[in-house]
Formats: C-alpha cells, sequence, structure tokens
C-alpha cells in the first residue's frame, strides 16, 4: 500500500524573544524528522509494488522437428498448458515456438542457433538425430542456457534432462504382442523407419532383442528393409515384403507411423488384414479406425502432449534452483481394441483422433 504525503503544518506557540529563535530551530528539526519518514514510507511501499508485480519473465523457445504434423502440435499444446499453470502459481513463463513446415535437420539447426544468441531462459529441443544434430550446433560452451531435450536424445554435452519416450522398452512392448498374437511361434517381418531416426533405431533394437532373448520359437524373415518418409515409399516397400514373403510371414511390426500405413494399405491390397498380423507404432486417423475394426492389432502410442508439459515444467524446475533427473520417461502404451475407448488411451489419442 502506498501512503500518501500530506502537507505538514506546525503552529509556533508565542515565546519570549530570548527563546523564539531556539523553539523556531526544534520545530524545524520537527518538521524535517518527518519529512524523513513519510518519505521513507513513500519509497518503500514503491519497492513492494515493484517487487510484487515486477517479476522477470522467463522465456522458453521450443524448437520441434518440423510443424506440420499433429505430434508437434500436441507438444506446443502441452507446453503453453503448462505456461497457463505456472503462471496461476505466481510463475510468469513466455513460449517461443519456431520450427519449419517441411522437417529439415539444416534449417532446425539454425534455428537453435538464432535462440542460443538471444536473451533467453532456456530452449527445448526435438533433434533429428544425436549426432548430425550434436556436431552442427554452435553453442557457446561457456554459455549457461539450459537445455532440455525433447523426444530425441542428443550425444552432446551440455543437456540437463531427456524428456521422452523409453522407445527400446517400446520395441520390446511390440515384440511381446507379437509372440502373445502368435502365440510365440512363427515368422515375423520388421519394418524400419530410416537410417538416422535415433528414436526408430532404438524401437527396432528393444523389438530384436526381445524376440531374440524371449521368443526361441520365432523366426525374423527380414530386418533391412525401411519405410521412409515418404507414405509412397512405405507401400511400395511393403508390398515388396508381402510379395516376397507374404505366404510365410505371421506377424509384422512397422517402427515408424509411415510404415505401419504404409503396411496396412498393402495387407489390404493383398487381402491379407487379419491373416497376417500387424503391430505399428505412432497414431494416425488410418491407424487408430484400423485398430477398432480389428486389422491391427497392437499399436505403440506415447502422449505428446504430456511430453511438451513435462518439459517445460522440468525446464522451469531447474532454472529455480530445484533438482531434476536427468531422464523423464513419459511412457509408452499399447492401444489395442481391447483398450481403445478407455480414458487413459483417448487422452493420448486425442491430437490423432481430432482428424478422424
Amino acid at each position: 500500500m502506498i501512503y500518501p504525503i500530506q502537507a505538514l503544518t506546525l503552529t509556533l506557540p508565542e515565546y519570549p524573544p530570548r527563546f523564539l529563535h531556539f523553539h523556531r530551530f526544534e520545530a524545524f528539526m520537527q518538521v524535517l524528522r518527518l519529512a524523513i519518514f513519510a518519505t521513507l514510507l513513500l519509497v518503500g511501499s514503491v519497492s513492494i509494488a515493484l517487487g510484487q508485480s515486477g517479476e522477470a519473465e522467463l522465456s522458453i523457445a521450443v524448437v520441434p522437428k518440423g510443424t506440420d504434423r499433429e505430434r508437434w502440435k500436441a507438444i506446443h499444446e502441452g507446453a503453453l498448458k503448462a505456461s497457463e499453470e505456472l503462471a496461476r502459481e505466481g510463475v510468469r513463463v513466455k513460449i517461443l515456438w519456431k520450427g519449419d513446415s517441411v522437417a529439415k535437420r539444416d534449417k532446425q539447426i539454425q534455428v537453435v542457433d538464432t535462440f542460443t544468441g538471444q536473451r533467453l531462459s532456456g530452449i527445448l529441443v526435438a533433434s533429428f538425430d544425436e549426432d548430425q544434430f550434436a556436431g552442427g550446433i554452435r553453442i557457446d560452451r561457456g554459455s549457461e542456457l539450459p537445455m532440455v531435450y525433447i523426444d530425441s536424445g542428443l550425444d552432446a554435452d551440455r543437456p540437463i534432462s531427456y524428456v521422452a519416450t523409453d522407445n527400446f522398452e517400446g520395441g520390446a512392448v511390440a515384440a511381446d504382442r507379437i509372440g502373445q498374437l502368435i502365440n510365440g511361434v512363427g515368422n515375423v517381418i520388421l519394418l524400419r523407419h530410416r537410417q538416422g531416426d535415433s528414436n526408430a533405431e532404438a524401437r527396432e533394437a528393444g523389438f530384436i532383442e526381445r524376440i531374440k532373448s524371449g521368443y526361441p520359437s520365432i523366426r525374423m524373415l527380414s530386418i533391412d528393409q525401411y519405410s521412409g518418409d515418404s507414405s509412397s515409399n512405405a507401400h511400395r516397400v511393403s508390398e515388396y515384403l508381402l510379395n516376397r514373403y507374404g505366404r510365410r510371414v505371421n506377424a509384422i511390426f512397422a517402427s515408424s507411423s509411415q510404415g505401419t500405413d504404409g503396411m496396412l494399405q498393402a495387407l489390404r491390397d493383398f487381402n491379407l488384414t487379419g491373416q497376417v498380423f500387424l503391430v505399428g507404432n505412432d497414431a494416425s486417423a488410418a491407424s487408430i479406425e484400423a485398430v477398432r475394426n480389428g486389422e491391427v492389432q497392437g499399436l505403440l502410442v506415447t502422449n505428446p502432449f504430456k511430453m511438451g508439459y513435462l518439459a517445460v515444467t522440468t525446464l522451469v524446475n531447474h532454472i529455480q534452483g530445484g533438482n531434476i533427473p536427468t531422464i523423464v520417461d513419459t511412457g509408452v502404451m499399447l492401444v489395442t481394441m481391447a483398450n481403445i475407448e478407455s480414458d487413459e488411451v483417448k487422452e493420448a489419442l486425442e491430437p490423432a483422433s481430432g482428424s478422424l
């Protein structure tokens, strides 16, 4: 509260001439003391008011791999939600979202370099792959700018945390689902995503390791074909695999969204849906509908909204001096016909379901 300074008046009593000068001086000092006291009250009140309303705003940059997929939009929404909740707790956080509609590594590196040269509180980055990205960013090694990696890890020397899914475990979950579907006996195909995608490579490694260690009667017919990033290439590679192994394969794991949709279409073209089990990764409108109608028997999904939310809260906690874990696992979920209508699955699928 700011106290107003009112005019100070003082009526001097009548003193004999010999005491008049002394009492005038004493009255002047009294007025001066009151004026100083009132001024100190005013300055203190203003300082308190400024301290309450002028708290510094945190600026956090979020750099996704792209902006054209529902996954990245959900991460953005999660980051904004965290900002809103922190504001209600008295912590103001400004989210600076910057990505390119076309996912290209060189453009992403330029965006990160631009941000690291600005006055920011921290930065969240979803990189394309570890080695090339970490080697491309030109961060001042003496910089205090904290960085949190989301969705993909980086082999860099300045990360404070990694907020993402345990993709190796996700691949193991897919292997267990296929082992259940074919009762631990049969032939399977692994349709990879692309070389250099650290997330997919970890997922594929987890799948292969679990099949080898847990299912000795399952044979892997093919593990060296890649769907790529385009739907047309994924469909072409899927047709090639079915032409070659269609009569022998019992189940297929596609480690990417593109591969899942491409293989689903190829199974339809070959009239093999329901005969060859398909477990895919990452939800799309087509794959979600295929789970509902039984054409896809399992779908690995993550919660990108949760990922964006936890990345912001983790970074803010670090900025405020809190202890944070090196790895924040946002979890992986296997969606099947049995659980697709559950609240937990609906929450994870909401961004993709919105496009149906």
